[in-house]
């Protein structure tokens, strides 16, 4: 069982999103139990596992989002002054990988540091990061059996892509969207592959000309209604008004 869902957890942390999760592994049978919501205050919610139907339907919508222009800390940044760039900037800030010696922490402040304004990093939210990430990383080991510390044994790890988002509101130097995220966790070279798709609602500025973050809360528009979690290929997915997204080559 998946505890606790990277990707969300990070924004969560400094940005005050709430989210829902839903989780099944690789099978598509539904995982036992509710699993952990990464809200701010880490508090677990009851939620309904999701299915993956077993028919295909192709996604309404298709978003191919720019790629940055260059690499900060090994992450993409220099995105279009663009609703599309400010999407490519989601995707590639919600990118995770924790496997080896890399960590939850590792991660979630290489996305501070990188799509965060200068001006709007201080001392309080960085504590907030490191402290929301490493209870993020010591409930993810503790739900795969692995060390409290350490490099993750061989064949553990736990990665977040995004792979739809719903545009709120859209303006020349701000966008919020709804984001449906895909994490995959393997506790072990022989255990099986589970899945965890979360829903949040992230805001970014135009600042330091580039999309980044919006930690103030100033650009970001009311969410109202949070769509329904659904994968791609789902039917709901189109009804719920999920874009699906790929990188732009």
């Amino acid at each position: 069982m998946v505890a606790a869902v990277i990707g969300l957890t990070g924004y969560a942390a400094f940005l005050g999103s709430g989210d829902k999760s839903a989780s099944l592994p690789a099978s598509g049978t539904p995982l036992p139990g509710p699993p952990a919501s990464a809200t701010t205050t880490a508090t677990p919610v009851p939620v309904s596992t999701y299915s993956i139907p077993a028919t295909w339907s192709e996604p309404a919508r298709w978003l191919a989002a720019p790629r940055g222009t260059r690499t900060v800390h090994g992450h993409e940044v220099g995105f279009p002054h663009t609703t599309d760039g400010a999407i490519g900037m989601l995707l590639a800030s919600s990118t995770y990988n924790v496997e080896g010696a890399t960590t939850t922490v590792d991660e979630q402040l290489t996305t501070y540091f990188t799509y965060t304004a200068e001006s709007d990093r201080t001392p309080t939210r960085e504590q907030r990061v490191r402290q929301g990430a490493a209870k993020a990383d010591a409930q993810v080991r503790a739900s795969m059996g692995a060390p409290e510390s350490g490099p993750l044994p061989s064949g553990t790890w736990v990665r977040t892509h995004l792979v739809g988002f719903k545009i709120v509101q859209a303006r020349p130097d701000s966008v919020t969207a709804h984001v449906l995220l895909r994490t995959c966790q393997k506790a072990g070279e022989t255990k099986s592959e589970s899945v965890v798709y979360t829903v949040g609602t992230i805001a970014v500025a135009w600042l330091d000309e580039d999309w980044k973050l919006d930690v103030t809360g100033g650009a970001s528009a009311s969410p109202g209604p949070v769509p329904e979690i659904a994968a791609p290929g789902d039917a709901a997915f189109n009804v719920q008004g999920w874009t699906a997204i790929r990188q732009a080559s």
